[in-house]
């Protein structure tokens, strides 16, 4: 078996001490003994109560020693496996993979530049251009598929994710069955409930919509996937002066509070469910426009730190833009935000190529970003300090009358630099004779590009008649 990817190392950059991140918890932990969470679900809040939890309606409050046994069952990282082994990711420590969005309503069409629902084309589209790019590791769904009736659309839409890419997926939806036949089309392609839990080949993402408000959904999607013992993320984000505290500290220290509440329940559905923190997101929520603003400073890294110091693999975010088009805007928030959370080591960085404050996907931003992850990449690289590359006896025997264009040790080297596909580093003159083209135009004529060329190795047919079974088996289940 190949090695596994292991991800760009990250750096642990950090504006957190321990002390304080042990101060967060606390005031996390006190949250839940003296609030609690609402919890809608009648199982999970019978579950909470026999495990200790102190049950009062729908109101569940957790001790501290309920908190710390789930941190301790839970471990601190997981696997994710892709049809072709190289892209397998191993989601722990430092290391640093990156995937797309998913669900906007609006693509940003890379042909016309116009604004438009999505279809079950872009998706195809987008997670086939995904599966090409080298430094985006694990695929999303993109848009919502406006074309499809609302009873299929996220299994179909699973479905051309799984035809379109080797790479590991982190999956969404808001039913159940619609979680439930995701994983059944994994559990068919790995050959059984029993080899997929082995071998995942995606995480559960469950997005809350509340930090202390956690619908039946939400929980029921919980249970279903702990019951399964596959990696999730279950992520309660706050908007800072809306649904939780203005001040960073205590955003970070509620939000925080409800995911360890969902930490807690997965771990007494199935002690060592792998979950993946997000630390406590907390978003800004713009006050003049009341827009979540996904790629303000404030959002970056302090999250990260705090599932750094529960020693638990990390749901980030990164990549995104605020920006309507692919613009100087776009580029530049999308770089800041992919620095920030690769030196915070954040695991699992998604959003990457979401604009808009998550309301529209470009094909194109998501080229640009794939060309600054690159960038990223090869400044974090550590140096090799040898022999070789100090080269003293080449600079004895060329200095300093030579030059080194022609030398074999030159030549040895030439790729160690990273040379950008999208990024221009010609001259004026040799840029304007190839058409003056700007960044976003070159980032166009890249999707197509790729997605003409990229071919990815089709589903046996009799896999693709099984998904279509499930997508009926599960279209009708509520």
């Amino acid at each position: 078996m190949k090695e596994l990817l292991q991800g760009q190392v990250g750096v642990r950059f950090g504006k957190l001490t321990d002390e304080q991140c042990a101060k967060i918890h606390d005031v996390s932990c006190r949250i839940l003994e003296r609030v609690g969470v609402e919890a809608g679900h009648p199982r999970a809040r019978e579950i909470l109560r026999d495990a200790g939890g102190k049950v009062d309606g729908e109101r569940v409050r957790l001790s501290r020693d309920l908190i710390d046994w789930a941190l301790a069952k839970s471990p601190p990282g997981f696997t994710l496996y892709g049809r072709s082994e190289e892209h397998s990711m191993l989601v722990e420590g430092t290391n640093v993979f990156y995937g797309n969005g998913s669900e906007t309503p609006i693509m940003i069409d890379h042909r016309s530049g116009a604004r438009r629902q999505g279809t079950l084309a872009d998706v195809t589209e987008g997670v086939k251009l995904v599966d090409a790019l080298p430094h985006i590791d694990f695929v999303m769904s993109f848009a919502l598929p406006w074309d499809l009736d609302t009873d299929v659309v996220y299994l179909e839409q699973f479905k051309a994710m799984m035809a379109n890419t080797t790479k590991p997926f982190a999956y969404v939806a808001p039913r159940l069955s619609d979680v439930a036949g995701m994983v059944a089309m994994m559990e068919a392609e790995a050959g059984g409930e029993d080899a997929h839990r082995a071998r995942p080949r995606g995480l559960s993402y469950i997005n809350v919509t509340h930090p202390l408000r956690h619908s039946q959904d939400d929980l029921e999607k919980l249970m279903f996937v702990a019951g399964k013992g596959i990696p999730l993320v279950y992520n309660p984000a706050v908007l800072r002066g809306a649904s939780g505290p203005m001040t960073i500290p205590a955003a970070l220290a509620v939000a925080n509070a409800g995911e360890l509440f969902g930490l807690v329940l997965a771990q007494l559905i199935n002690e060592g469910t792998p979950v993946s923190l997000s630390g406590g997101t907390q978003d800004k929520l713009d006050m003049r426009s009341t827009i979540d603003v996904y790629s303000a400073p404030e959002n970056r890294v302090a999250f990260a730190e705090m599932a750094n110091w529960y020693d638990k693999a990390h749901w980030g975010l990164g990549g995104s833009t605020d920006s309507k088009v692919v613009d100087e805007q776009a580029a530049a928030e999308a770089a800041l935000s992919l620095t920030l959370e690769s030196l915070a080591g954040s695991n699992l960085i998604h959003d990457v190529g979401y604009m808009e404050s998550g309301m529209s996907n470009s094909l194109a931003q998501l080229v640009v970003c794939d060309e600054i992850i690159g960038w990223i990449k090869r400044f974090m690289q550590p140096f090799e300090v040898n022999d070789e590359t100090l080269a003293l006896d080449l600079i004895v025997r060329v200095a300093p009358e030579g030059d080194y264009l022609l030398e074999d040790h030159t030549m040895n080297h030439l790729n160690d630099d990273w040379y950008p596909r999208v990024f221009d580093h010609r001259t004026f003159d040799k840029w304007t004779a190839a058409g003056g083209k700007t960044l976003s135009e070159r980032a166009a004529g890249r999707v197509d590009e790729l997605i003409q060329k990229h071919k990815v190795e089709p589903l046996a047919d009799e896999l693709s008649e099984r998904f279509d079974e499930i997508i009926q088996e599960f279209k009708t289940s509520e």
